[in-house]
């Protein structure tokens, strides 16, 4: 589906949203591990590909017909998975490396 450009204040309301899905999704894993440096986890999930990753999670969740809420939710467990997912590789690569 082809998508008009955003207006100033579309993506001035989209950054603040992926911003907050950052945030929370930091809190969440931080809260449920605490040895997890809650600065770190902020700071991955605010990088480009996270943010781009949200965003557009967070659009065609709204497309769908979500509300903000669930959308930003949906789009903050999907970047925690991906967080997860890219942790448990990273892992078993220096395992494998390890008893190489």
């Amino acid at each position: 589906m082809d998508r008009s450009p955003l207006t100033p204040a579309e993506v001035a309301k989209l950054g603040e949203a992926t911003g907050r899905i950052a945030l929370y999704a930091a809190r969440a894993l931080h809260k449920d591990f605490p040895h997890l440096d809650l600065e770190q986890l902020v700071e991955t999930f605010s990088r480009p590909v996270a943010v781009e990753a949200s965003a557009r999670l967070y659009l065609a969740a709204l497309e769908n017909g979500d509300t903000p809420g669930e959308a930003a939710g949906k789009a903050g467990v999907a970047l925690i998975k991906a967080w997860a997912d890219a942790r448990l590789t990273a892992m078993a690569a220096v395992e494998a490396d390890r008893t190489a």
